[in-house]
């Protein structure tokens, strides 16, 4: 997924140019991290929760290359 800057916001977000998969993936978290979680993510904690999977993957990539 292509991360363009939003201009409202100043922000990177991601541009799904692929679709999303059928299969979700859960993780259950500490009591702490979840309020955490919200607080810092809002409403669309899903895009979040995604956005940071992505940078997370960018990181272990170019780590390992």
């Amino acid at each position: 997924m292509a991360r363009v800057r939003d201009e409202r916001t100043g922000k990177f977000c991601l541009v799904e140019s692929e679709p999303i998969s059928k299969k979700q993936i859960g993780v259950r978290l500490p009591l702490s991290m979840e309020e955490k979680l919200r607080q810092i993510a809002g409403k669309d904690m899903s895009a979040w929760v995604r956005e940071a999977i992505a940078e997370k993957l960018e990181r272990e990539q170019q780590a390992s290359a």
